[in-house]
C-alpha cells in the first residue's frame, strides 16, 4: 500500500466531509424537529391551561349527559309500558272490530227481513184494500138486500092482512054456524 493521501477525484468533497455534511443536515433536521416539538409543546401546555378553565364546565356538562341518560331510560321504560298497552289495546279493538262485524251481519239480515215484511205487509194492505172494496160492495148488495126484503115482507103482510080481513067474514059465519050446529047436537 502506498502512503500517498487519496487524492480528489473530480472536484469532490472528501468522504469525511460529506459524513460530517450529512451529520450537519440531520442536527439541522433534528433543531427543526425539535423546534416544532417545542411549538406543539407550548400549544399543548395552552390547551391544558384551557382545560383546567373548562373542566368545571365539562364536568356539568359530564353530569347533565348522565343525567339525560338516565331519564332517556326511563322514557325507553314509559315507552315499553305504552307499547304494552297499545298492543293490549290492539288486540281489544280488533275483538271490538270482529263484534262489529258480526252486528252489521245480523243487521244486513234484519234488514232483509225487515224488507220481506214490508213486502208481506203491502200485500196484506193491497188484500185489505180489496176486501174493504169487496165489503162495501157487499154492504151495498146488503142493503139492497134488506130493502128488497122489507118491501117483500111488507107485501107479505099486506097480502096476510088483506086475506085475514077478506076471511074474517067468513071466519065469523063458520063459527056462527059451528055454534048453530053445536046447539043443535047438544
Amino acid at each position: 500500500m502506498n502512503e500517498e493521501p487519496t487524492k480528489n477525484l473530480s472536484g469532490r468533497k472528501s468522504f469525511e466531509e460529506r459524513v460530517f455534511a450529512r451529520f450537519d443536515a440531520f442536527d439541522a433536521r433534528f433543531d427543526a424537529v425539535d423546534s416544532r416539538f417545542d411549538t406543539v409543546d407550548a400549544r399543548l401546555k395552552k390547551l391544558e391551561a384551557r382545560a383546567y378553565d373548562t373542566k368545571p364546565i365539562w364536568e356539568r356538562a359530564l353530569a347533565q349527559i348522565m343525567e339525560t341518560g338516565l331519564e332517556i331510560g326511563e322514557i325507553k321504560k314509559n315507552v315499553g309500558v305504552i307499547q304494552t298497552k297499545v298492543g293490549v289495546i290492539e288486540t281489544k279493538v280488533a275483538v271490538i272490530e270482529t263484534e262489529v262485524a258480526k252486528v252489521k251481519t245480523e243487521v244486513a239480515e234484519v234488514k232483509v227481513e225487515v224488507a220481506g215484511l214490508k213486502t208481506e205487509v203491502a200485500e196484506v194492505k193491497v188484500e185489505v184494500a180489496g176486501m174493504k172494496t169487496g165489503y162495501a160492495g157487499i154492504r151495498n148488495e146488503l142493503t139492497d138486500v134488506r130493502r128488497e126484503l122489507r118491501h117483500d115482507i111488507k107485501q107479505t103482510l099486506d097480502l096476510i092482512l088483506k086475506f085475514l080481513l077478506e076471511d074474517r067474514q067468513d071466519i065469523r059465519d063458520v063459527e056462527d054456524k059451528i055454534r048453530g050446529l053445536e046447539t043443535k047436537l047438544a
